[in-house]
């Protein structure tokens, strides 16, 4: 019986970090119909946060929601950080190919365990060096694909790994006390209200020339709502189904098929390529990730394996 929960879990892990990583196809459908990535996480936020919302005052209406400084903590973790790592993630998106975003995207848990290193003391396993060599081999040569025009789209995805590394290690001193959809209902919420301002921001001011754009016709919307429900809510909803089965160590080592299931719907659906060079920067990068997920679990350090992974927040 523990055997097919674990197998379970496994399964749910992969399906919860596919839906994660089709997410792009989407987002590329809504551009193509006149969105910018502004208005597609305007429109994401707006649809995604109150829906589990209600889903959480109808099926969870015994459990306390976090009082006090928890509540603030975790409503500016969605606020300002998810509401920054979606915009520079989906940002990078717009301008290059999504399977090289996600690549150089996941040099993200190798900066998690530095950075927890620096703030929590938590020290890392002794494989960490090797992981690093690996990673920045490895986004550096995805990163070397990219065109000279593209270059913005590189800085952003840089950008979004570093805003995230920061939300992953400063949310894992709080997130662990309540359960996760309780959790990710604040943080959704922040992330609403984070967009909603810089939307007002953006309608006042415009800063750099930015301004929010939504889709023209009724088929973009539906790509809109399809990254709101099935790509977040849902897969948020199974990953956290996974990692009640197998725990966070297995989850988060499951969720490296992401880029994978990114790089073939881009090659499938997108027409994005995908050179040699591009295939060994991201065997070098995914094969960092799990060597260190592994051997970080297996050390109960939890500064990256506690967290939530990429798909759940990042996309």
């Amino acid at each position: 019986m523990r055997n097919n929960q674990r197998v379970i879990g496994i399964a749910l892990a992969v399906l919860s970090c596919t839906l994660y990583g089709i997410n792009p196809l989407f987002s590329v459908r809504a551009f193509e119909d006149g969105a910018n990535s502004q208005g597609l996480m305007v429109a994401r936020f707006l649809i995604a946060a109150p829906m589990l919302l209600a889903y959480r005052l109808v099926a969870m209406r015994g459990v306390s929601w976090p009082q006090g400084r928890d509540l603030i903590k975790i409503f500016l973790f969605g606020y300002i950080g998810f509401t920054f790592q979606s915009f520079f993630y989906f940002g990078a998106i717009e301008r290059m190919d999504s399977g090289l975003v996600s690549i150089i995207f996941y040099c993200f848990p190798v900066m998690a365990v530095l950075l927890s290193w620096w703030l929590l003391h938590h020290e890392p396993s002794k494989v960490i060096g090797i992981c690093l060599v690996a990673t920045v081999a490895g986004a550096g040569l995805t990163a070397g694909e990219v065109s000279g025009g593209e270059t913005v789209g590189v800085a952003l995805t840089l950008a979004g790994a570093l805003t995230y590394t920061f939300y992953v290690v400063l949310s894992s001193g709080v997130m662990p006390k309540y359960d996760g959809i309780t959790g990710l209902t604040i943080i959704l919420i922040g992330a609403m209200f984070g967009w909603l301002t810089l939307w007002l921001t953006m309608w006042l001011a415009q800063p750099f020339g930015m301004q929010v754009q939504f889709p023209n016709s009724t088929p973009g919307w539906v790509n809109v709502v399809v990254i709101s429900t099935v790509g977040t809510i849902v897969a948020m909803a199974l990953f956290f189904a996974a990692m009640k089965r197998v725990g966070p160590g297995p989850t988060s080592v499951a969720s490296t098929f992401e880029p994978v299931v990114t790089i073939v719907v881009g090659l499938m659906f997108l027409n994005e390529r995908l050179t040699t060079r591009s295939v060994i920067g991201a065997v070098l990068v995914i094969g960092a990730v799990v060597l260190l997920t592994v051997s970080e679990a297996r050390r109960d350090v939890g500064s990256l394996t506690n967290a939530t992974p990429g798909g759940a927040a990042h996309n």
